[in-house]
């Protein structure tokens, strides 16, 4: 996820006027209630749609893990995951259907470590009774978290992530220094880790974004059924920061760039299709990280996303002018002002009286087609970069690198997820796409530009 530079937090909320800090938002913004039957969880603003627009293929689940210096002691690992899912205890939870809308109940036995898969994030299903909505999986030396989106975005699971791995390699001998991210295991959660931030951070009066037009997607046939293609390249991180700097734009815009650049020549070879004839917004969706704007603790959803685009009626452009327009464009649209459009927007619509009171059975088909439009549908791909993963120096020296995949789409086939640790910089493609062209000319255009990549796949050829 792009990340904003260092903010005052207090000052941008104050900023906001009538949307700072206010009493009833912070109210509204605890997820934890108590009624006859005991304590339960709201869903957060951007989770609050995902049960109904989930499948068995678009299973919503994001994958986070580490590759570490010896061959995985499972019971270690056991051990280690039933401490960190106590603490956590808001993450250790199942999905239940209420008369007005979706609520997450407290799941009594503790989570098992299972073995891992060769495709992640399928051969999961979040409505079915007793499962909890995320999974830790282990193969030789990788220990891998897989979260619903419905649960966190990618920091709060590498939170949660980074818990196990410090736990685990305490059960093994080796303590943690400090760092930020580990929690103590034996405290109590405090609400604001489970915070609903969006709901905190409404700005009601504001204006909601601009309306966007559908964007083109790439056309291939998919993969069979629970394949989930995962093909990943490895850089020197020195040398992409040294080539980013050379361009004078920053990381996220250079592989943004080279992204659209991509999906540019792809449609350029399709140009004679009805569908990519018709479709010329060319769109890739930036997540953004909303912590480095507004203050909280709360590991559930907080980022939002812009969508530097390209217009194919304008014609093709060389990348120095696609680089050119991205550089600006997030420029010009992350800031706290515009980025509060979207809470304006998305928390609203769920605070409205007439959509309060259609009962679930009705809301779930209106939120499918409210998606159908507004999700996927007006995006051409998505682009997550987690940023640099930091761990204590004692834990550092024994995990060989971290990987992010991110949650599978049938809709725009393929995703990219970005994150660095030590030297490397890591880009995987998670794919239900036959078609590995995107892949191909996004990797083709950094060679171009210099830098060496390294690729592997999880899959066979």
């Amino acid at each position: 996820m792009i990340q904003a530079g260092d903010e005052d937090h207090a000052n941008q909320a104050r900023n906001w006027g009538r949307a700072g800090i206010a009493r009833r938002n912070q109210r509204l913004s605890m997820m934890g209630f108590r009624d006859e039957t005991g304590s339960w969880y709201g869903l957060d603003n951007a989770a609050v749609i995902m049960p109904a627009v989930t499948s068995a293929v678009s299973t919503y689940l994001f994958r986070l893990s580490a590759t570490i210096d010896e061959p995985i002691h499972l019971p270690s690992l056991q051990a280690a995951l039933e401490r960190v899912a106590r603490r956590f205890s808001y993450f250790s939870v199942e999905l239940r259907s209420g008369f007005f809308w979706h609520y997450l109940e407290p799941h009594e036995a503790m989570p098992r470590v299972e073995a891992d898969a060769r495709s992640p994030c399928q051969d999961f299903d979040m409505h079915k009774r007793g499962s909890l909505l995320f999974r830790v999986r282990a193969r030789e030396r990788t220990i891998a978290c897989e979260f619903a989106h419905i649960l966190t975005d990618g920091t709060g699971g590498l939170r949660f992530l980074k818990n196990l791995l410090a736990e685990y390699f305490r059960l093994r001998g080796t303590e943690a220094g400090p760092d930020p991210d580990l929690l103590d295991l034996d405290a109590e959660p405090a609400p604001e880790e489970y915070e609903d931030a969006y709901n905190r951070y409404f700005p009601e009066h504001y204006p909601h974004p601009d309306y966007e037009r559908p964007a083109y997607h790439i056309a291939s046939p998919s993969l069979p059924r629970g394949s989930y293609r995962v093909i990943t390249g490895e850089l020197p991180l020195a040398e992409a920061l040294a080539k980013a700097k050379e361009l004078g734009v920053t990381l996220t815009e250079l592989l943004t760039a080279a992204y659209i650049e991509a999906v540019q020549a792809i449609w350029l070879e399709e140009k004679t299709r009805e569908r990519a004839v018709r479709r010329h917004r060319i769109a890739i969706e930036v997540p953004v990280n909303m912590r480095k704007f507004l203050a909280t603790k709360s590991n559930k959803n907080f980022s939002l996303f812009v969508h530097p685009e390209q217009d194919m009626r304008l014609g093709p452009r060389e990348f120095s002018g696609i680089l050119s327009r991205v550089h600006h464009y997030l420029r010009y649209e992350i800031d706290g002002p515009s980025m509060a459009r979207h809470i304006s927007r998305n928390v609203s619509g769920g605070r409205m009286l007439a959509i309060r009171v259609i009962p679930l059975v009705l809301k779930s088909p209106l939120m499918r087609f409210l998606y159908a439009y507004y999700g996927d549908n007006k995006v051409s791909g998505v682009l997550s970069n987690l940023g640099s993963v930091s761990m204590p120096g004692p834990l550092a020296a024994r995990i060989e690198r971290f990987d992010f995949i991110h949650a599978p789409s049938p809709v725009l086939k393929v995703k990219v997820s970005v994150l660095s640790w030590r030297d490397s910089l890591y880009i995987s493609f998670g794919s239900l796409a036959t078609s590995r062209e995107l892949e191909r000319l996004f990797l083709t255009r950094l060679r171009r530009l210099g830098l060496p990549v390294k690729v592997e796949c999880n899959l066979e050829e």
